[in-house]
């Protein structure tokens, strides 16, 4: 992740402020800090200050929150007002009305600044994450927009290979593109997908020769949350398969099996027939999506043997009904 442009970008101040939400012991040491300095200010300068011994405590109150949080302010306003009842009772007597009117008003403009403060900070933390979460979604669209038009040739050429001339290319592309843009829509979130598994990887690789696609298990409906987190890692090894594996290839095959156990579905995706493979060299952006699609209660294990990409899928589930406990083979 870049640096933030909150603060790569912003004033000069904005590096004075810490990037973290300080934990609360931290708070209590920078109030303690600022506590001492305020009070050895005020015995320097209490000849020449009138009023509230606790008058030198306010900007030290924007220092103590800003750097020890919301508990360093509070804390440092509880020792300001010690400190200026022990200097009440042993160095400059006041009438104890007068004290507490000045107390209130110590506390009040006290609790209103790491009010302030507070709000600003919870403020730019909230930008912070907003703005992540902008870059992660500006990432997705490029990475999929990139996939959506490396498909659209994959497919072409697919449906090239398997059509004898134009009259009979353009019926066949056309069903595919609908079946494509079904399947993006299915795995983005914006239609009811099917509940039963055969079903849901069907509709999302009805864009693909259904030939070369072997699904086998056993007939199990997928609650609303399990459902669109598999279409999606179905759907992006769709796309790998149609750009680099056994769907961009004349012969290549995806066989794809699945069963239950409790709680918990197993799906084994793998490649045959296509272009020899090797473990990249890093992780993709499309790897790391499905990692965290499947995160928290579910997990992807590729591995890259030279035949085809594999792809174990767990993926914990409520299952609503489960109609059949036996394999349904079907091709």
């Amino acid at each position: 992740m870049s640096k933030s442009k909150i603060f790569s970008e912003g004033p000069w101040w904005m590096y004075l402020v810490p990037r973290k939400r300080p934990t609360f012991l931290v708070g209590q040491l920078v109030a303690f800090g600022c506590a001492l300095v305020a009070g050895l200010i005020w015995f320097q300068v209490r000849d020449m200050l009138f009023g509230a011994p606790f008058n030198t405590f306010f900007p030290f109150i924007a220092i103590a929150t800003v750097w020890g949080g919301r508990s360093g302010g509070i804390t440092l306003m509880l020792a300001g007002l010690a400190f200026a009842i022990m200097v009440w009772l042993n160095i400059r007597p006041i009438a104890l009305t007068g004290a507490f009117i000045a107390s209130f008003i110590f506390v009040l403009l006290g609790g209103l600044t790491v009010a302030f403060i507070h709000a600003l900070q919870t403020l730019v933390v909230a930008l912070e994450k907003a703005e992540e979460q902008s870059e992660v979604m500006a990432s997705e669209m490029r990475h999929r927009v990139g996939n959506i038009m490396q498909l659209v040739q994959a497919i072409a050429q697919m449906t090239a290979r398997s059509s004898n001339d134009l009259g009979e290319f353009m019926p066949r592309f056309e069903g595919r593109m609908r079946a494509l843009s079904e399947a993006h829509h299915l795995s983005s979130g914006n239609r009811q997908m099917p509940s039963d598994v055969e079903t849901l990887l069907r509709t999302l690789l009805s864009a693909y020769d259904p030939e070369r696609l072997l699904l086998s298990g056993p007939a199990i409906n997928l609650d609303g949350e399990s459902a669109p987190r598999l279409a999606l890692v179905i759907h992006e090894l769709a796309t790998n398969a149609a750009k680099y594996g056994a769907l961009s290839v004349a012969h290549g095959v995806v066989k794809i099996e699945w069963h239950l156990t409790p709680g918990l579905l197993e799906l084994f995706w793998k490649e045959e027939g296509g272009p020899a493979v090797s473990p990249p060299s890093r992780k993709g952006f499309g790897t790391r999506l499905i990692a965290a699609t499947l995160s928290p209660g579910g997990a992807a294990d590729l591995t890259y043997p030279p035949e085809g990409l594999q792809c174990h899928i767990s993926l914990s589930l409520r299952v609503r009904n489960s109609r059949s406990a036996n394999s349904r083979p079907s091709s």
